[in-house]
């Protein structure tokens, strides 16, 4: 910048991103039509959005991708970042240093344009990421970089976008670029174009549809204002000092859709003006699928994963210990009202929807009341849709309960105040405590139980995906069709990628079960990589197959476990998964299947059905095959209620086995009577603890069992003919006490009972224990 001269009145930049496809001899006709086309604006420079060459960045590849745009490159005029391909899909120097000696440019840099019109950042977002709170090494640097421009504008630029409606999805761990001075980032890997606007004001502009194909939008990301997964094109800016116009221009010059960003009093950029975008397909793109399908919080044990609580001005609350536990009292809300607790959801973990969710509340409260959730309801359009309310009985205050509600068109964007996404309302200023909270989001049901592929017959619901990376032929062997993989240019991994039809399974996360008939013509191993909701990755590989000289040339079968499956096209091609051969294993599938274990839905069922058969009819095995049952569900908001109800049943199971004992037992022996007095006095506890309406016949057998108990005490003394009268213990003078209570009533009650006992024990001792026994009654 030269402060003798002025700023540059306008100037205008061509953006294109992913668009390197001819590296890898892909067709290049997009590639040329896109560089024909941003060549007929006569930028001044251009800009990238990373990922300018395909498939790993290799010098001869870097020659060919660049074709198109050499005369740019060698005047001066290209200003690229670097994607992952562009790394080779790595982060070492090594592998991005061919586009780097190509293109002469370093990979973090700053780019000033205009004499002072606009700085185009680049960070290297690519291989800076940030993990939990902490920023990547590059960050205050960057930091530094945007606060001390003194450019009229600044952009950004980032391969991986930070929210995308397309494939890849947001990438959070890039959010770090988001920070005020920022007025533009610009971004790609999704092969689309898209405008967001961001819940804090930030513009992205995705673009990423230069020319190495195109890939499928999603569920749409929250403000997203424009989305285009269909045409190839490019982005051109147009910069003055007062504003910066973006225009998604297609092949054929067709400007689809605009918008303006200008400058407000604060300097913050803001969308002056913008088409009038129509949705062409209105609800189209998958369905949503969580990156993880459950957070949640335990204020007791310290434990967060996904889900935070935080103040916020109308939902004070106390972090304290209530009842035992670490929990958040609920505080008067000083503005009326209810009282409140405000959660987040991690946008990492969750973002967008609708999703069928619920959320399970572990709570205690000091009085009568009630509490609901208030979440953002797509069907409703509100951020503070009320869900069914929780109702605390007078029988239920100062206990610790666990309540589960349902939200069943949940949407996850931040809507609420503080950014939040729930908020937990407690009508008439109740004290609520909460100690644990978790949201779980609802599978959606598949269409079938199982997909599967046989290269002698047709494909039911999964198929091969002819790929770059993952080139196979259909041969026969035997006389039987199979399909053998081919040799992988690009690396020593042989891949055969695999799709799921959406319409038979999609999202998840599912425990699922591949088979796999294979063989191969040398010994190897190999993989398969799924999707997995646990990880969070996209190529999560499974235990290794081994391929020994013993099984050459012979048909295999394996079977492989995929727990937390998620089915959502993430992998090359939009496949589900692949298979990986080590060392170019030119192995050959013959046939191959994937099982969903039984649904949720279904687990959930079959669990309770067996715990309501234990509660009709209690009994170690009843008790057994539903703990059995219970343990198969993954949701623990399904099975805590389940595995409450039959620590009930166990307990009746308990009591019965310890009446049935004392009536069946050979109560001849003074330790015999011992232990059966021990047993009867268990069991009353229990049946004491039980809930009255669940109690059924175990009082009647109660008292059986101390009828004959209290016989067997008689016998006993009875017996005895000669010598000094032993004394009796209190224990048994207890039991006489209430047995004959119970057949005549209070009435003589001392009476009866020193006749009883005769010579073994005191009229003062019988006297006491009547006045004690008739006290606690």
């Amino acid at each position: 910048m030269d402060p003798t001269k002025p700023v540059q009145d306008e100037m205008v930049l061509a953006v294109i991103g992913d668009y390197g496809g001819c590296g890898v001899d892909r067709t290049c006709a997009e590639e040329n039509q896109v560089a024909d086309m941003v060549h007929s604006w006569n930028p001044q420079y251009i800009l990238t959005t990373g990922d300018n060459t395909y498939q790993q960045g290799l010098p001869q590849e870097v020659v060919k991708a660049q074709a198109p745009y050499k005369s740019d490159i060698d005047a001066g005029k290209f200003f690229p970042i670097m994607g992952n391909h562009d790394y080779g899909n790595g982060c070492s120097p090594e592998s991005v240093q061919p586009s780097v000696d190509y293109f002469k440019v370093p990979v973090a840099y700053v780019a000033g344009f205009g004499n002072g019109l606009l700085d185009f950042v680049n960070p290297d977002a690519n291989c800076n990421q940030s993990s939990g709170t902490s920023t990547p090494p590059i960050y205050d640097q960057y930091k530094n970089t945007v606060t001390g421009s003194s450019a009229e504008w600044v952009v950004t630029g980032g391969h991986q976008p930070i929210y995308s409606s397309g494939k890849a999805g947001n990438n959070m761990d890039r959010s770090w670029e988001m920070m005020p001075g920022v007025d533009l980032i610009l971004a790609g890997h999704d092969h689309h174009a898209e405008h967001i606007v961001t819940a804090d004001g930030y513009n992205i502009a995705i673009s990423g549809n230069g020319g190495a194909g195109l890939t499928p939008l999603f569920s749409t990301a929250p403000g997203s204002q424009f989305r285009d997964a269909e045409h190839f094109g490019a982005m051109r800016l147009t910069v003055t000092k007062e504003s910066l116009k973006a225009e998604y221009i297609s092949l054929g010059g067709t400007v689809d859709y605009f918008f303006v960003l200008k400058k407000d009093a604060q300097g913050k950029a803001y969308v002056a003006e913008r088409s009038d975008w129509v949705d062409p397909h209105p609800g189209s793109g998958q369905g949503p699928a969580p990156n993880k399908p459950t957070v949640l919080f335990d204020v007791d044990s310290g434990m967060s994963d996904g889900l935070t609580y935080h103040d916020y001005e109308d939902g004070p609350f106390l972090e304290t210990e209530v009842g035992g536990r670490k929990a958040l009292v609920l505080q008067k809300n000083p503005f009326g009202g209810a009282n409140q607790l405000y959660l987040s959801v991690d946008d990492a973990a969750i973002l967008g929807g609708p999703y069928k969710a619920k959320v399970t509340i572990s709570y205690r409260s000091p009085a009568a009341g009630s509490f609901l959730l208030q979440y953002d309801s797509a069907d409703a359009g509100s951020a503070y849709q009320k869900s069914t309310p929780v109702t605390i009985g007078a029988d239920q205050v100062d206990q610790w309960l666990t309540a589960t509600i349902e939200l069943p068109d949940a949407r996850f964007a931040n809507r609420q105040n503080g950014g939040a996404d729930l908020r937990l309302s407690a009508p008439g200023n109740l004290p609520l405590a909460v100690s644990a909270a978790r949201v779980d989001v609802v599978p959606p049901a598949p269409a079938v139980d199982h997909v599967s592929m046989d290269f002698s017959g047709e494909p039911d619901g999964l198929d091969w995906i002819p790929y770059e990376s993952g080139p196979a032929h259909e041969i026969t062997v035997g006389g039987r069709r199979a399909l053998q993989v081919d040799r992988n240019t690009f690396n020593s991994g042989n891949n055969l990628y695999l799709g799921v039809n959406d319409a038979f399974i999609h999202g998840g996360p599912y425990d699922a079960k591949a088979t796999i008939e294979y063989r191969s013509p040398v010994a190897g191993s190999f993989v398969l990589q799924y999707d997995s909701a646990a990880t969070g990755s996209a190529y999560q590989s499974t235990p290794r197959v081994q391929i020994t000289p013993e099984m050459v040339n012979t048909w295999q079968t394996v079977k492989l476990d995929l727990p937390q499956a998620m089915f959502r096209n993430r992998q090359n091609g939009n496949a589900d998964m692949r298979i990986v051969g080590a060392n170019n294993l030119p192995f050959i599938i013959g046939s191959m299947r994937i099982d969903l274990a039984g649904s949720q839905a279904q687990a959930l069922k079959a669990a309770q059905d067996a715990v309501a058969a234990a509660e009709a009819a209690p009994s170690a095995e009843t008790v057994k095959t539903a703990e059995e049952a219970v343990a198969k569900l993954r949701d623990r908001a399904d099975a805590d209620p389940l595995t409450a109800r039959l620590a009930v049943v166990r307990q009746i199971v308990q009591a019965r086995e310890l009446l049935a004992g004392i009536v069946s037992a050979d109560l001849s022996t003074q330790a015999s009577i011992d232990g059966a007095v021990a047993d009867l006095a268990e069991a009353r506890t229990i049946i004491g603890k039980l809930p009255a309406d669940r109690r059924g016949d175990l009082p009647a057998d109660a008292a059986a069992a101390q009828r004959r108990l209290a016989e067997a005490i008689k016998a006993f003394f009875d017996g005895l003919q000669a010598g000094k009268p032993d004394r009796v213990a209190r224990p048994w003078l207890d039991v006489l006490i209430a047995d004959t209570y119970e057949r005549t009533g209070k009435d003589d009650l001392q009476g009866e009972v020193i006749r009883i006992v005769n010579r073994h024990a005191t009229g003062a001792e019988v006297e006491a224990a009547v006045k004690e026994f008739l006290a606690n009654r």
